[in-house]
């Protein structure tokens, strides 16, 4: 046997371009950290190659097609914490020939075998841009086989069919001395990038977010129980079994898709589902699968990773027919791919489920049918054909694939060896293809007739001794839903987890200490477990057990509970903590608090109940990294997600009290009384300070009217970096105990409209009792720049030109002096300025109000509204807007009732309330604060 190596140089390349990772590459990187040069992130291709063709050829058509396609010649860098992709101008690309014609027949298909999986699974570098490797095996001098290798993170399935035609007809034009006949790029990958980010950013988007909360809320985390537990930390040792299914096959189920009116995609999705609902015995079955994500027909010629999972959820209508279950199966397929740009890491963060370094999010199982990528063809002397490719690593624990070639379906299971026999996945083989004989032979029977014989699992351990006992006692309590005591190192370590009883009024921060207490009074202290964790729900596997193996003993707390604090027996005195470790610990502390938008964290706070994501994740371990010089990574995070954990296993035993993880920044917003502070009602106003006072003269003795405005602030700071969240959250912070003594309205103008939004749902998550929020000519965040460019450029015509008419009209009334009126137009007040007029310039007042204007529009444009139809939002329209915005709701759409009212004021913007209509105004705010009294 014969090599020649394909060894890169080690010349630096030279970068032309830098664009945003797309989601599927953010989800690639992400995974990647958790497992460098994972094999499961590989796409492995097999080509076989027949008639007269030359290694140099293909060699140089790959080179070509390298560097037609930019994402082909992609590294992934890190900056900020966040990852992004880098184009270099060219790589120096070398295919590998392994001469096998030597090798005796009866050895050769083994070691073609052997060397396809090799280079499958050798693991890629994300930081080079040497992502995509290719062997040729020479089996016969007009025989051989193309060994194809790419990373995920620049190739998907698609991307297989266009390779393998420019490749093909590259060659052959170089043979034949002539120029290839591929077509032009219009686009490069990044250039999808980018579209994707904005997309992200634009209100259209948040249709997708509505489907996807109302689809998986709620849903179970289905899977196939395992023959064999699972290990502490997911793994990717895989293998894959098939079948192939005879000529007559294909004619079989295209003519049942024909007659079921579905695709052959659906129906296959809908066999699937009917195993797994049989196999399982669950109700609900859910599992991925990927859409191409080539929407734009400039899209297709490209090479690149545009595929997307989606996750498919089919609720089981009891025990119905085939043909039943067929018709339901193809409406959840057709809503699913009808929202299917919806990036799988972003649905991850959206539904933020339990995170269990075990599995993967939301999803275990995978389907996946399509016609073979790569078109079997002749391209000149020589012809490419199809051929089955090797497993380089499993990223789901079962993948059922079904790939049409022109000799018919070959269906395949590709699985996780360290978690299923194959012996287990070939009896599943056979009930996949029962199933498919069963939908179409049998149409009309019910779904039981598909009988599963029984299947022996290997019996998990069950602990059971003094932590029975003691769930016993806590499951006794009346705050406590159900409970779990788990026990580590041979007794030494037992920390009991509750969920809380729907009947519990007593708030959940002081239920662990209460429980402790109740425990030592019938417990010895040898016997007392070191703590109590309060859960929402438990985590639990498919059968609907609790998975205990999910649960993860917190560090050991520098102090006992409260409670039991005088029953505590004297112990050996720790050594003292080293000043520096608690400064890491301090700043670690701040680091999460950044990143989660929290303003202090707590030992016990566990990162992704916090809000925190994979995303988040990588910002505060970049973080962690660049300031401390921590050698952290997710596993670890995904290991111990609460602080103490975390901070431990970086730096020791060492944990601050809450006091010392408070960031030491002070409070952006200040809040100031426009009148009386005894009134019964309380309405805060945002921002523009002045233009409330003739309002709160007019309500009078019955609302007290606070401004809560950020003029004093620090707007260079961390405060340019917040998200209109956190900024809200800040507001709501500056408030105090007044938001509790009463009902309660905000308003806003504007870009505060939109933050009045978000303040006034942090007022009701944190009890207070809203009565309305005032929205005064605010458009919901990316709705108009979700409009076409045509009419958004003739709303903004219609709007200057209604500008000068009621400014003119006010000019020639005599409520305007003639110098205020050119203050009012852009091009006039640069001229008063270049002019050196006094009147050219703005006030301390406008010119602060203009700062933190443009800070919360910064913060606005990344910011959307929750869809949860809120019932108290007011909206206000004024001369500025159009009337269309009343029929659009000012595009707030799900974030508000279809229902709410929209009143209409006097008066241009700002003017309207210094208006005729400050006294309808006060008159709806009184009204509205009785109302539910009423």
């Amino acid at each position: 046997m014969k090599e020649t190596s394909n060894t890169a140089p080690v010349a630096e390349p030279t970068v032309i371009a830098e664009f945003p990772c797309s989601q599927t590459q953010l989800r690639c990187w992400i995974l990647d950290q958790l497992k460098p040069g994972n094999p499961a992130l590989n796409v492995a291709v097999r080509w076989e190659i027949r008639g007269a063709f030359r290694s140099s050829t293909l060699e140089a058509a790959f080179r070509t097609v390298i560097q037609r396609h930019e994402a082909l010649r992609t590294r992934f860098v890190e900056v900020g914490g966040r990852p992004c992709q880098q184009v270099v101008d060219q790589v120096d690309f070398r295919m590998s020939v392994i001469d096998l014609r030597n090798v005796p027949a009866d050895q050769r298909d083994q070691r073609i075998l052997s060397i396809g999986e090799e280079t499958a699974r050798a693991p890629f570098d994300l930081s080079s841009p040497y992502l995509f490797r290719v062997s040729l095996l020479m089996v016969e001098n007009e025989r051989g086989f193309l060994l194809i290798t790419a990373h995920q993170s620049c190739f998907d399935g698609w991307s297989i069919r266009v390779l393998g035609r420019e490749v093909g007809e590259i060659a052959a034009a170089l043979d034949a001395g002539r120029q290839p006949a591929v077509p032009d790029l219009p686009l490069q990958y990044g250039d999808f990038s980018l579209w994707q980010q904005e997309y992200l950013n634009s209100y259209g988007f948040e249709t997708e977010k509505s489907f996807w909360r109302e689809q998986l809320t709620g849903a179970p985390y289905f899977e196939v129980i395992p023959d064999t537990p699972r290990g502490p930390v997911k793994t990717s040792r895989g293998n894959i079994l098939s079948v192939n299914n005879p000529s007559e096959f294909s004619e079989r189920i295209d003519a049942a898709a024909r007659a079921h009116r579905v695709s052959l995609y659906s129906f296959g999705a809908a066999v699937v589902s009917a195993l797994l609902h049989r196999y399982t015995g669950h109700d609900t079955v859910m599992f991925g699968s990927q859409v191409a994500g080539r929407d734009e027909t400039d899209l297709e010629n490209l090479i690149g990773v545009f595929i997307n999972n989606v996750v498919l959820r089919f609720d089981m209508a009891g025990d119905i027919s085939f043909a039943e279950h067929v018709r339901l199966a193809t409406a959840t397929v057709t809503a699913a791919l009808n929202h299917h740009r919806m990036p799988f890491n972003k649905l991850v963060e959206l539904v933020n489920p339990v995170r269990d370094p075990s599995r993967n999010p939301l999803i275990s199982v995978n389907f996946n049918l399509q016609k073979a990528f790569l078109e079997d063809h002749q391209y000149g002397g020589f012809e490419l054909l199809s051929a089955p490719s090797q497993s380089p690593g499993v990223i789901y624990d079962l993948s059922f694939i079904m790939i049409g070639r022109p000799s018919g379906w070959r269906m395949s299971i590709e699985y996780n060896a360290d978690l299923f026999e194959k012996s287990t996945i070939e009896s599943l083989l056979r009930l996949w293809q029962e199933a498919y004989e069963a939908a179409l032979e049998r149409p009309s029977a019910p779904l039981s007739s598909l009988v599963i014989p029984p299947r022996e699992i290997k019996a998990l351990r069950v602990e059971t001794g003094p932590a029975t006992a003691i769930e016993l006692m806590l499951a006794a309590h009346p705050s406590v839903g159900s409970a779990v005591v788990l026990v580590e190192g041979d007794g030494k370590r037992v920390h009991a987890f509750v969920t809380p009883a729907p009947t519990i009024t007593e708030p959940l921060d002081r239920l662990p200490d209460g429980l402790m207490e109740y425990l030592s009074r019938q417990l010895s202290q040898s016997a007392m477990p070191g703590g109590v964790s309060v859960l929402l729900n438990f985590p639990r596997d498919a059968s609907g057990t609790i998975d205990r193996t999910a649960l993860r003993i917190p560090a050991p707390p520098t102090i006992l509970a409260k409670a039991v604090a005088d029953r505590v027996e004297p112990t050996d005195v720790s050594a003292p903590v080293p000043a520096a470790r608690t400064d890491q610990t301090k700043a670690l502390a701040a680091i999460w608090a950044e990143v989660l938008g929290v303003p202090t964290v707590a030992p016990g706070d566990n990162f992704f109940a916090l809000g925190g994501h994979s995303l988040l994740a990588l910002r505060m371990l970049s973080g962690a990294r660049s300031k401390l010089g921590a050698k952290a990574d997710l596993e670890l995070l995904f290991k111990q997600p609460t602080f103490g954990g975390f901070s431990t296993a970086l730096f020791g035993e060492a944990q601050p009290t809450g006091t010392d993880l408070e960031p030491a920044s002070a409070n952006p917003w200040s809040v100031g009384a426009c009148g009386r502070t005894d009134a019964p009602y309380t309405l805060y106003t945002l921002n523009h300070p002045f233009l409330y006072y003739r309002l709160a003269t007019d309500l009078g003795d019955t609302v007290s009217v606070y401004n809560a405005n950020m003029f004093h602030a620090d707007l260079t700071g961390d405060l340019a970096s917040m998200s209109l969240e956190e900024i809200a959250g800040h507001a709501v912070d500056s408030m105090g105990a007044d938001i509790l003594k009463g009902p309660v309205g905000v308003m806003g103008l504007c870009v505060n409209g939109v933050l009045a939004v978000e303040i006034a749902r942090q007022l009701r998550e944190r009890g207070a009792d809203l009565r309305f929020t005032a929205v005064i000519d605010a458009w919901a965040p990316g709705y108009v720049k979700s409009q076409p460019r045509l009419r958004r450029l003739r709303w903004n015509s219609e709007r200057r030109v209604k500008r000068v008419g009621y400014f003119t009209r006010k000019l020639f009334s005599g409520r305007i002096s003639f110098v205020d009126y050119l203050r009012e137009f852009n091009f006039t007040l640069a001229l008063l300025k270049h002019l050196g007029l006094r009147a050219g310039t703005y006030s301390q007042e406008e010119a602060v109000n203009a700062d933190v204007t443009d800070l919360l529009v910064n913060a606005a444009r990344r910011y959307r509204p929750p869809p949860t139809n809120e019932k108290s939002v007011l909206l206000f329209r004024s001369e500025a807007t159009h009337r269309r915005a009343r029929k659009l709701l000012f595009g707030w759409g799900g974030a508000i009732t279809p229902d709410s009212e929209v009143f209409d004021l006097e008066g241009w913007h700002e003017d309207s309330l210094n208006s005729n209509s400050i006294q309808a105004l006060a008159t709806i705010v009184i009204n509205r604060f009785r109302s539910d009294e009423r």
